[in-house]
């Protein structure tokens, strides 16, 4: 077995050569020969899943940043911890709560999440995959956001001194977490079931335990640990919300067959709602919630969250509901539905 140590600094010679070569020129001398950044459109995940204004202005400001380092060393996992200390500072900004403290937390949590976004496309443009760098990137986006919404919590409090704003910030807060994570599974869902090359087998929470349960063994460093950890305690919250609002969209226990009309069906029916659900993402609420920073207004936006955000949650939710239901039954009218993991099982048994 290969020591994690060991993987992290192959990843890290990959993500080199794949951006690197070394050539010969005239007398012999050896220089670096840098590959071109990848096209813009090459590295987004899907328009389908991303809200405009991230896609048209946040991502193009990421990718700006990409074409500055992507001829360096800086690999994905260490812009996402850039993107972690930026909203620290936020934070620490917000904190503070004068005028110009709070322009400048709106500005840095904006540009913590431009990174958020960032690493990805390194991550893509430099073929460096790993799942470490998947959980770190869940685990910075839940750092940055306790942050930062303690920090204009206690802003309101000094400032108002409202006991209102403080109980409907529960609620608040709980239902802001739900929806951002139900956006990311039906995202996840979206972008697996309309790939003809996915072999249709998901990801599953006993995936995760194996991998955490190797990082033990292998003894890896804390931070690597409570990373997957973290994520761990995303995707069974995923998967439990899940099984109570939608229990026909699951993928948990079940792997698909995957064919151009399952593809087709797929997306026939998750599309609307999957463009809804961009509306309730994380990028929304950063941009959001650093508009109203930097005007010290973030009581309003609480209350835009609690109103507007939480109907436009119900609308949705139902909506999603209807198209799951309407996928299962038009996978299985074309003989193509989900088999379920016991019968897997099963199958393998008789074998």
């Amino acid at each position: 077995m290969v020591p994690l140590r060991a993987q992290i600094q192959s990843g890290r010679n990959r993500c080199l050569r794949g951006v690197v070569e070394i050539a010969s020129i005239g007398d012999k001398r050896r220089r670096l020969t840098a590959a071109r950044l990848p096209p813009f459109r090459s590295v987004l995940k899907s328009r389908d899943v991303e809200d405009p204004i991230n896609l048209w202005f946040n991502r193009p400001l990421a990718y700006a940043f990409v074409a500055l380092v992507y001829r360096t060393p800086l690999t994905p996992n260490q812009v996402t911890v850039l993107s972690i200390a930026v909203g620290a500072v936020a934070a620490a900004c917000w904190w503070y709560g004068s005028p110009a403290a709070m322009v400048w937390g709106g500005i840095l949590l904006w540009v913590s999440a431009i990174l958020d976004g960032a690493d990805g496309i390194l991550a893509r443009a430099k073929q460096c995959f790993s799942d470490l760098g998947r959980a770190l990137d869940g685990s910075a986006d839940l750092i940055v956001a306790l942050l930062t919404v303690g920090a204009a919590l206690r802003h309101l409090w000094v400032q108002q001194h409202s006991l209102l704003l403080l109980v409907l910030a529960v609620p608040i807060v709980v239902t802001s977490i739900v929806q951002i994570h139900l956006y990311d599974y039906y995202k996840e869902s979206f972008l697996l079931r309309t790939r003809l090359d996915w072999n249709g087998v998901p990801e599953r929470i006993s995936d995760v335990h194996e991998r955490i349960a190797k990082l033990e063994r292998e003894r890896a460093p804390w931070l690597y640990r409570r990373a997957m950890r973290l994520y761990l305690d995303l995707i069974v919250g995923q998967t439990r919300v899940i099984g109570l609002t939608d229990p026909a969209g699951s993928r948990e226990q079940s792997s698909f067959r995957v064919t151009p009309r399952s593809v087709a069906e797929y997306r026939a029916f998750n599309h609307g709602p999957i463009r809804i659900w961009t509306a309730l993402s994380l990028a929304p609420h950063s941009y959001l919630f650093a508009i109203f920073g930097m005007f010290d207004r973030l009581d309003l936006y609480l209350w835009g969250r609690l109103v507007l955000g939480n109907a436009l949650f119900v609308v949705v939710l139902l909506w999603q509901r209807r198209a799951s239901a309407r996928t299962l039954a038009a996978l299985a009218a074309a003989g193509s539905s989900p088999v379920s993991i016991s019968a897997i099982g099963a199958s393998s048994g008789a074998l």
